[in-house]
Parts: C-alpha cells; structure tokens; sequence
C-alpha cells in the first residue's frame, strides 16, 4: 500500500499512532466532488497501520513534483483542479481529508511527533501514477494554516493562491442558505484559531456581529494570510483573482501551467478552457454550468441579499483599513 498511489492516507487516530489509508482508484477520484468520507459513502477499502513502520517504509517510495491550490472557498478551485488533470502531465486531487485531519490535530504536544506525521503524509501523497507526472494538490480552505508548514518541507513546490472579492465570497454563502451561513461562522473559528491577525475584537463584539459580518472576517483573514505568504515564498506562490480565472480561463491556465512547470502551451490551455471541463458545473458534473449561469445565480443572490451584502461590504473594508490590511493578497 505504501507504494500504491491508489491508497490515499485519509486520517490519523486520536494519538497519531496509527494512519488510516483509503483506496481510491484515479478513475473514482475523478467522479468524487471531495476525497473525504461524506462523499466516499463506504464505497471503498480501508485499513490502518503504525505511523512510525509507515515513515520508515515511505523512505523508499517514488515522489513525483507536488504543488498546491489553496483557496479562500467559492473562488472556482474544484474547477481548477480538474482542468489540471491532465493524464500523463498531471494529476489533481480535491481535498483529500487528509490535510484537515492534520490541521486539526488539536491534542500534539510534540513538534517533532507532528513534523513527522507531516513529512509521511507528504510522502505519501507525492507517488505518481505514471513517471513524470506532477500532483496538484487543492486543499480545504480549513486546512490553509498548514500552508507555510508545507511550503517550508517542500521547497520545490509551489502554489496558487486563489480567492475572490468579498461581496463574490458573501454572494456564495448566501446562495447556500442558512448552511452556507452556518459554514462561515464555522470557518471564521478555524482560521481564527491560527491565524497571525489579531482583530482586537472582545467576544462580546464577536457574539454581536451577524452571520455575513463573521463570514467577512473570515474572508479577511485568509486574504491577511495569502499577502504573508507571498512576502514569505515570492515567486513560489501566485496569488489569482477568481474574476480573472472566470474571464480568461485559457490565459489562467497557461500561468498556472508555467508556475508548476506542466510545459502546458497556449493552444493547450485553450482547448481546456473551451472544452467540458469549463461547460459543467465543477461540483456537480451532471449539470451544465458556464461562466454566463454562474452570473445569473450570482445576480439573482445579490437582488435578494442587497442590503446585506452592501452594508458588510462597507463595513469590512472600514475595519480593514482600521487594522491596515489590504483587501488583496
């Protein structure tokens, strides 16, 4: 299994002793929305062994270039990511749980414990189906605070550092409803739990604020971060307006090919950005989705949410200009 790359690692026990692998054949991959157990739906094997007979027997393995997505959430990164499969130059993977689990590995004591479980799970996720192909990893936005953690293990890799505007980021989560409410207030305690942007807001302030008001710090936290990493990694990370990955695909593509080094020409990334790939919605592929749907379910939130939308907007960039944080990466 070690030197399968059809077993994913999927999670570590509540010690970390033991990690737990999953079987996910690239073809399956391709029709899971997420490499995590909501979307497996007891479909596929799994079994568990010692962390450290794993670390050991992972020294052996083939690695193969890895590079990373990370994402504020509804910037396009799903469709990102499977415009990048690309068999026999690369191969995409959408948020295998495995990086989550990590993430939230609240009870470590141990640095050097926790360094290892990472650099195993690197190791792991870096064997190539076929020689010479690159893995392109997009992670949950949960999973952002290990960003630097990886880019500092890995420093061939490199990543895109995709997110929207805010009132694009509010306009998804209400599209969703009170879940997708319910999910910003959710990711605001994740990313706040790591974060190095203190907002010098008592909890009390926190209690009163509404859920789109929550949401927008959370936004302006991940967008805090991106400009760290960009002044931390340089040219080993390229920050992507999602309005400019929408309005020219092809052109996108080329700059992430040429950031990873998939050697993908212009006529290439054209021929992606007008095939299929483009024309389904990314997460629901049965359903047909272009950039002119996506406008109308956007303008369609904004005219029932207009007052929200404009007061948190105005409100956010007010508070961010009080801290002296841009509001692009």
């Amino acid at each position: 299994m070690v030197g399968d790359p059809e077993w994913l690692p999927h999670a570590f026990d509540a010690d970390g002793k033991t990690l737990t692998f999953v079987q996910v054949p690239r073809d399956a991959r391709a029709e899971l929305m997420f490499l995590f157990d909501a979307h497996f739906a007891g479909r596929f094997k799994k079994a568990s062994f010692p962390t450290m007979e794993l670390l050991t027997e992972s020294q052996s393995t083939v690695r193969a270039p890895m590079h990373f997505i990370f994402h504020t959430s509804f910037a396009g990164s799903t469709l990102l990511a499977r415009a990048l499969e690309m068999p026999g130059i690369a191969t995409s993977m959408s948020e295998p749980a495995i990086y989550a689990n990590l993430a939230n590995r609240v009870t470590d004591r141990s640095e050097r414990a926790a360094a290892n479980r990472l650099e195993l799970v690197l190791r792991l996720m870096e064997r190539p189906f076929v020689q010479n192909e690159s893995i392109i990893v997009k992670q949950s936005s949960f999973a952002n605070g290990l960003a630097e953690q990886i880019l500092r293990a890995r420093t061939e890799s490199c990543a895109v550092l995709l997110y929207s505007d805010l009132q694009t980021y509010l306009l998804s989560l209400l599209k969703r409803g009170l879940k997708g409410r319910i999910w910003g207030r959710k990711l605001f305690t994740t990313v706040r739990s790591w974060s190095g942007l203190r907002l010098d807001l008592p909890e009390g302030e926190l209690f009163e604020l509404t859920d789109m008001q929550v949401s927008a710090l959370a936004w302006l936290l991940q967008i805090h971060h991106f400009g760290e990493l960009k002044r931390a990694f340089g040219p080993r990370v390229m920050p992507l307006d999602s309005d400019d990955f929408f309005s020219d695909s092809a052109t996108t593509l080329h700059r992430v090919s040429a950031l990873f080094g998939l050697g993908l020409n212009q006529e290439r990334a054209i021929e992606i950005a007008a095939g299929p790939v483009f024309a389904k919605h990314s997460k629901f592929t049965d359903r047909d989705y272009d950039v002119e749907a996506r406008r109308r379910d956007s303008e369609a939130a904004e005219n029932a949410n207009a007052e929200e939308i404009s007061m948190v907007v105005k409100w956010l960039a007010t508070f961010a200009a009080h801290l002296g944080v841009n509001l692009r990466p």
